[in-house]
């Protein structure tokens, strides 16, 4: 907030000069003249706080109208296919539960879900964990003095790795072979360590990358000779000694047995991520796939939150007292654009659907108190999130449905709102040939099975997605919704390159750097005027003294008589 800082505080001169002939303070004399002056200057001052109170007011409201569209934009779903959809709406959770009281579900498998999942719910039971394949060599009595062997290993692990030959030479320690092997992994598949059993026991341990996966020597004689000379396979080509062994993964979805090389499987059910944790046999884990109702519930809760702040600042600037006026914190007080947002905001809340179920904020649970703060029963708006999430989601979003499973409203960007008939006719390979609304088919351009309103038409923005093969007459309703209107709203007022508030605050700021100048000019006239009272004085001070010294010779010439 801005401080008045009078210009009449500061002197124009910097002492005080009595005259010894006419007894006239002449400093004083020419600071109540600079004074008077600036008066007018003090007056502009406080005109200029007055702008700059009311610049800081507007700059409030475009901070609270924002964050308003926001929280608006937030409840706002694109009309659009819903996997390249990114909002509220479309996010699902994920809730587990065990048949066995005994057994945390969790702890035996986890789930992520994405946008694209479908609501539903499954059973799971987890028989076998994937492992990753584990071999065992010979022990030596250390890993770091040469083995004195000479030629090649080659070794894999999976069809997603490459077999390579691995050299190894007479100089070359057990520490060595491991990391030469290592020096491949990302190739082969295939990891090395050594173990160290006790104080003069070591042995290579072989491990496959992956679960699930195999590790392999290449057939070749020399290779073979190699994995038999460090003890990993045996004479007739079988592992000497096998640590662990390579299983899937098995696990059954709704009674059907599923195996995978892995424990993490993101390609069982679409949208879903499972990572496999515990093997429980004869344990059912449920897998519930919902609506993100919880996040849906958030973001109502911020929007009502961000307009209560906005009606906060609209009750602070109307703040009327009779008999004393406007209150001091009343800087908007009377203006035409704060009533003007306050009508938008409440026009937009008041916003009513075609909806048989909830076609309002108070159907959910959302109401104005006394003093018009939005107010939230959680039990009616939570029972209305479980009970029918996509009515509560058209009630906010811009929407689009058809009658028909063929078609789908695939983007709409706001330009048409209601309701129409399109008429589709194919030819004998389901092609589209023409597409009309009431027997006009310039409206919409055909793009393969899309079909896209033509620029400049009624219907300019809307895109159709025909999935059909026969012809077939489709209703199509696109439908605005209160969070989406309320953000068109507000636009005109919070725009930063053209929008109402922007526009006030240049101009308030531009009156500001007149007043400013204004201020300027005055004190550089009151200056001017200040040094030529100066200058007048100091030359009527002149003259007198000149008179002084005149009376004085005459009074020795002539002495004291008059």
């Amino acid at each position: 907030m801005s401080t008045i800082n009078s210009a009449s505080s500061s002197s124009y001169a910097s002492s005080s000069y009595v005259s010894g002939l006419t007894d006239l303070d002449t400093a004083e004399l020419v600071q109540d003249a600079y004074d008077a002056k600036m008066e007018v200057a003090d007056n502009v001052e406080a005109e200029i706080d007055e702008v700059e109170l009311e610049i800081a007011a507007f700059e409030d409201l475009q901070t609270l109208l924002e964050a308003l569209e926001d929280a608006a934009e937030d409840l706002t779903a694109a009309t659009e296919l819903d996997s390249s959809r990114d909002d509220v709406w479309v996010g699902k959770s994920a809730y587990l539960s065990s048949s066995d009281a005994n057994t945390d579900a969790s702890d035996v498998v986890g789930v992520l879900v994405d946008d694209t999942a479908e609501t539903g719910t499954y059973t799971l039971e987890i028989t076998q964990l994937a492992t990753a394949h584990k071999l065992g060599g010979d022990t030596t009595t250390d890993s770091t003095t040469a083995m004195s062997l000479t030629g090649t290993i080659s070794l894999v692990a999976g069809d997603d790795y490459e077999a390579v030959d691995i050299e190894i030479t007479a100089d070359m320690s057990l520490d060595d072979i491991a990391d030469a092997i290592n020096d491949q992994k990302s190739t082969t598949g295939v990891s090395a360590s050594v173990l160290q059993i006790s104080d003069d026991e070591f042995m290579l341990v072989l491990s496959a990358v992956d679960t699930g996966q195999e590790i392999t020597f290449d057939s070749d004689g020399a290779d073979t000779a190699m994995a038999q000379s460090l003890g990993l396979l045996a004479a007739d080509g079988s592992y000497a000694n096998e640590l662990v062994e390579a299983d899937q993964a098995i696990f059954s979805i709704d009674g059907v047995e599923v195996t995978r090389s892995s424990n993490t499987v993101d390609d069982v059910i679409d949208g879903v991520t499972l990572y496999l944790y515990a093997e429980e046999e004869g344990t059912e884990i449920t897998l519930e796939i919902e609506e993100d109702a919880s996040s849906a519930y958030s973001a109502i809760e911020a929007f009502v939150d961000a307009y209560n702040e906005l009606r906060s600042f609209v009750i602070t600037n109307q703040a009327y007292e009779a008999g004393e006026g406007a209150d001091e914190d009343a800087v908007l007080f009377g203006d035409s654009l704060l009533s003007s947002v306050s009508s938008t905001v409440y026009d937009a809340l008041s916003f009513t659907s075609d909806s048989d179920t909830y076609a309002s904020l108070a159907s959910i649970g959302i109401t104005l108190d006394d003093s018009n703060y939005l107010v939230i029963d959680s039990e009616v708006l939570e029972e209305a999130l479980v009970s029918d999430f996509d009515a509560v989601a058209d009630l906010f979003s811009y929407s689009g449905s058809t009658d028909s499973d063929d078609l789908l409203v695939s983007e709409a960007d706001g330009s048409y709102t209601g309701t129409f008939t399109v008429d589709i006719v194919t030819d004998a390979d389901g092609n589209i040939t023409s597409a009309s609304v009431n027997g006009d088919d310039s409206l919409f351009t055909i793009n393969g099975n899309k079909l896209v309103g033509v620029e400049g038409g009624a219907y300019e923005g809307v895109t159709l997605f025909f999935g059909g093969d026969s012809s077939q007459s489709v209703e199509v309703s696109i439908t605005s919704g209160l969070a989406y209107d309320l953000t068109n709203s507000l636009d005109k007022y919070t725009n930063s390159s053209d929008g109402l508030i922007a526009n006030r605050l240049e101009r308030l700021e531009e009156q500001v750097d007149d007043l400013e100048e204004e201020v300027e000019d005055i004190t550089a006239d009151a200056e001017e005027y200040a040094a030529k009272l100066t200058e007048r004085y100091s030359a009527i001070e002149a003259e007198l003294y000149q008179l002084q010294l005149l009376r004085e010779q005459l009074d020795a010439l002539w002495g004291d008589d008059d």
